[in-house]
C-alpha cells in the first residue's frame, strides 16, 4: 500500500470536500502541518514540470501527497523542498462540479489516478464504493490510465499525453 497523506487546507464547502472524505474513510492520514510530509515523498503539483509516471514508484513508497485547495485559490499552493513534485497528466474530472473538464480534478480523483498509474489497482478499487463518481471517471480515463500506467518514465507519459491530445484537437480547416 502506498501511503496517502492528505494536507487540506480547509478552502472547499466540507460536505464536498473529498479530502475530508478520504480521511473519513481511511483512505489517507492528515498531514496538519507542512512540516509533517515525509521528505523524499511526492507532493502531485500542477507547477511541476516532471509528469507522474511508473519510475516514481520508490518515492511514492514514501508517501503520495495531495494538497487540498480550491482551484480559484491554486495560487496558494505550497511549494516545499526536499519532496519530488510530480505532476499528472492530461486527465477529465468526472465529480459534479468540474465533469468533463481537462486536469481539473478533485482531491480524490488525483490520488486515484496517481495510485493507477503506479499500478496500485487494490488501493484504487477502495475508493469506487466511497465516491459516486469513481466509476465514471475510470471510464472516461481507462485507456489514457492504461497507458500512462504502461510508461516507462515521465517522458514517455508526457509523449502519450500529447500524442491523446494531438488526436482529440480540433482541426483548423484547411484553406483553400
Amino acid at each position: 500500500m502506498i501511503p496517502v497523506i492528505i494536507y487540506d487546507k480547509c478552502q472547499c464547502d466540507p460536505k464536498k470536500c473529498t479530502a475530508k472524505r478520504m480521511l473519513k474513510f481511511g483512505l489517507g492520514r492528515e498531514a496538519k502541518t507542512l512540516g509533517a510530509i515525509p521528505k523524499g515523498s511526492i507532493v502531485l503539483s500542477p507547477f511541476s514540470d516532471r509528469a507522474l509516471s511508473p519510475a516514481d514508484m520508490a518515492h511514492a513508497r514514501k508517501g503520495v501527497v495531495v494538497m487540498d485547495l480550491t482551484w480559484t485559490n491554486i495560487d496558494e499552493f505550497p511549494r516545499l523542498k526536499k519532496v519530488e513534485e510530480r505532476a499528472l497528466p492530461y486527465l477529465l474530472a468526472a465529480n459534479p462540479v468540474n465533469w468533463g473538464r481537462p486536469m481539473e480534478l478533485n482531491s480524490a480523483e488525483a490520488v486515484m489516478a496517481t495510485l493507477y498509474i503506479l499500478g496500485q489497482m487494490d488501493q484504487v478499487e477502495m475508493f469506487l464504493g466511497r465516491f459516486n463518481w469513481a466509476p465514471e471517471f475510470l471510464r472516461l480515463n481507462g485507456p489514457l490510465l492504461d497507458a500512462y500506467a504502461a510508461a516507462r518514465d515521465s517522458t514517455e507519459v508526457v509523449r502519450i499525453q500529447n500524442e491523446y491530445i494531438e488526436s482529440v484537437a480540433p482541426r483548423d480547416a484547411e484553406c483553400e
